[in-house]
């Protein structure tokens, strides 16, 4: 004789739930393995992405003190004159390499003696070059790697007007700070003179959105042969971003 077997309600409910609770998991599952195969692109931008950070410190390896060869304007021989270099340290903190960099001077503005700063509309906008290689575009910064991009130069004053460094409002013997910008305009708007200014950059790479870094410059126009005195006396150098 077999004995039946019963099942009571509360082992019923449980198998019941237990049926449903994987048919809910299995469904999960499935729509989050859709989601996967269609926003994958999205996601591992969110999770992967390079990160650009600039710096500038006014001491070496920023900026310093060294000597630099240019070509005389009318006798195109190649001279040397100390000068005073000022660089942009670039760097990666993200975990994707940063394509195709660039720093971009986007606008410059002067303080006027009502104590405002206003554009300087004779500015031309360009990118500026990067040290030692003077390229406009560096090839990639990889993830915690860094480069430094050539902010200007400040020439000896005796030997600007040899460099074609000079500016018809700017009496002779006046520092003047050369940008390092793809060209040299015809304009001149390169070239600047004893002031303060805001100059407005914007670090971009081909895989990543622009980042604004503002530096605030005050040249006083005086030249110093000693490193410390220049940059105590002759020229102010700052991140206000």
């Amino acid at each position: 004789m077999h004995c039946a077997k019963w099942v009571s309600f509360d082992t019923l409910g449980r198998l019941m739930n237990s049926s449903e609770t994987a048919a809910w998991t299995g469904k999960i599952v499935t729509f989050l393995a859709v989601l996967v195969a269609l926003f994958k692109e999205d996601l591992r931008v969110l999770w992967r992405r390079p990160k650009l950070v600039s710096a500038i410190n006014l001491s070496a390896p920023d900026c310093h003190k060294t000597e630099l060869s240019f070509l005389h304007i009318t006798s195109q021989v190649v001279e040397k004159s100390p000068c005073y270099y000022f660089r942009v340290w670039i760097r990666n903190n993200g975990n994707l390499r940063a394509e195709q960099v660039q720093v971009f001077a986007a606008r410059l503005l002067r303080k006027h003696a009502d104590g405002n700063f206003k554009e300087d509309r004779q500015f031309l906008p360009m990118n500026l070059r990067w040290s030692h290689s003077h390229e406009i575009f560096a090839d990639g910064i990889s993830p915690k790697m860094g480069k430094h991009c050539d902010l200007g130069y400040i020439m000896h004053p005796s030997k600007a007007a040899k460099a074609g460094n000079t500016l018809p409002n700017v009496p002779t013997g006046k520092a003047i700070m050369s940008l390092d910008l793809e060209v040299k305009p015809n304009t001149m708007s390169h070239l600047l003179s004893p002031g303060v200014y805001q100059l407005e950059l914007r670090v971009a790479a081909a895989n990543l959105t622009p980042v604004l870094m503002i530096l605030e410059l005050t040249l006083t126009g005086d030249w110093y042969d000693d490193e410390s005195q220049m940059f105590s006396h002759g020229i102010g150098l700052r991140d206000i971003s």
